[in-house]
């Protein structure tokens, strides 16, 4: 099983438009209304390749309860903890010609006691699996969640992360990591700017024991102990929102089920290129993979350090 846990999850709404402009009236074609949020992303695209997940969300207020409805509604299995806030949401205007998008996203509220009360519990029922982090994490509730992961990862639980700032600082201080999936911007909020290579080294002598760059169009770099590999992307469509949280789920499905990382790399590459297909995040089919150019995985050469 993998665990999807995300701390600010959102009800995301996307308007699909000709253009956007200040001080304009903007009457959408279409509107899509999903669950949203990092880690909600990662479970459905986990759900669509077939993967057995579930997903661990606080929700709160009106916004929480259309978001609960969602996920029922998508057949995303889901644990649910009730908490005080209403929760946010996040808004996208797409150009349906060129995809461009801009985005409005609220700020996720900083989770109640007993929420964080509740998350830390069931982190700490966890027993073994994978346990995917990702997406914000308020500053008053890293030193407790920090806590309960390094209590999971104590007890063979494989802990993957995709943070940023603080909380990935935190995570990586105490945590035994077994994967880090950052893109190039945030591993470089870290360790300063460099090549998606030096910056998977960077994470891997950090403590993540497999280091995954992501850098967009241009690809990503996976490095373990053993040796490190660029996977570049083939066909690709115009809709990039949700292709990170694609590459994640479509990597943690090919390591769970035992795939070596260039196999996990080349069927996540592939994920997050069936993404772009169509405007919402996760929202491609198990069957577009099948429909685009495969990405390439190659072996880089040189010492890892």
């Amino acid at each position: 099983m993998i665990t999807c846990l995300g701390l600010a999850p959102a009800l995301d709404i996307t308007y699909g438009v000709d253009s956007v402009g200040i001080g304009r009236i903007h009457r959408p074609k279409w509107v899509l209304e999903l669950a949203g949020g990092k880690a909600v992303n990662v479970a459905r695209a986990l759900v669509t390749l077939g993967a057995p997940a579930r997903v661990v969300v606080p929700l709160g207020g009106h916004n929480g309860a259309a978001v609960a409805d969602a996920l029922a509604a998508e057949g995303i299995p889901a644990t649910l903890v009730p908490t005080s806030a209403n929760t946010r949401r996040c808004v996208s205007a797409v150009n349906e010609q060129s995809g461009a998008t801009t985005e409005f996203y609220e700020p996720a509220a900083a989770l109640d006691a007993d929420a964080l009360d509740r998350v830390c519990g069931l982190v700490d029922g966890l027993l073994d699996g994978w346990l995917a982090v990702s997406g914000s994490m308020d500053a008053t509730v890293i030193p407790a969640v920090t806590d309960a992961l390094a209590r999971a990862a104590g007890r063979g639980v494989r802990l993957a992360v995709d943070l940023q700032g603080a909380a990935l600082r935190a995570v990586l201080d105490r945590v035994p990591v077994a994967l880090v999936k950052v893109n190039r911007s945030e591993a470089a909020e870290l360790f300063g700017p460099g090549q998606p290579r030096d910056l998977a080294v960077r994470l891997h002598e950090a403590g993540a024991a497999t280091a995954v760059v992501t850098d967009g169009a241009f690809g990503a770099v996976g490095l373990t102990a053993g040796g490190a590999w660029l996977a570049t992307p083939g066909e690709r469509g115009r809709y990039a929102v949700g292709s990170g949280d694609s590459f994640l789920a479509g990597l943690l499905a090919g390591l769970s089920a035992g795939e070596a990382l260039p196999d996990a790399l080349a069927f996540a590459t592939d994920a997050a290129a069936a993404n772009t297909r169509a405007p919402g995040a996760a929202r491609f089919a198990a069957s577009d993979l099948a429909g685009i150019a495969a990405g390439v995985v190659r072996r880089l050469e040189g010492a890892i350090s």
